[in-house]
């Protein structure tokens, strides 16, 4: 029986978002993601440039929800593109577990996922391989 996973899908983590619920300041979640990403944060859709010091070669978006204009209070935590692959690479080999970004008295939730099929097409394969699967995929 094969085991399936995502690589042997041909399938891409494009996009991961975390939620957690009343964290009132992502100073802490900065600090814990610091170490593998450079953080952008903005608060309540403004830029906040005092995270912008760290210089890695992936990024993560941390929005602060303050309640302001009626929306909800908390922090989502974005990762897009590569930094989302990386990100998913990371969590897979442990190099960042869930305590990293679990806050004491805050419920954290997995916001979404994206996925892509990514087939290098081969040198032999031929157009018409191609348009069928289109088709089949609308199908």
């Amino acid at each position: 029986m094969q085991l399936l996973n995502f690589k042997s899908e041909n399938l891409v983590v494009d996009w991961i978002s975390f939620n957690i619920q009343g964290l009132p300041d992502p100073g802490t979640i900065v600090a814990s993601l610091s170490k593998h990403f450079t953080p952008h944060v903005l608060i309540n859709g403004e830029p906040n440039i005092s995270y912008h010091g760290f210089k890695k070669k992936y990024k993560v978006c941390i929005r602060q929800y303050r309640g302001s204009k009626g929306h909800w209070v908390g922090t989502q935590i974005i990762f897009s593109g590569k930094d989302a692959a990386h990100c998913y690479n990371l969590i897979k080999t442990q190099k960042i577990g869930w305590e990293t970004l679990m806050m004491d008295g805050h419920t954290l939730s997995l916001g979404r996922i994206d996925l892509y099929f990514c087939r290098t097409n081969g040198f032999n394969d031929p157009i018409q391989s191609f348009d069928e699967f289109l088709v089949d995929s609308r199908t």
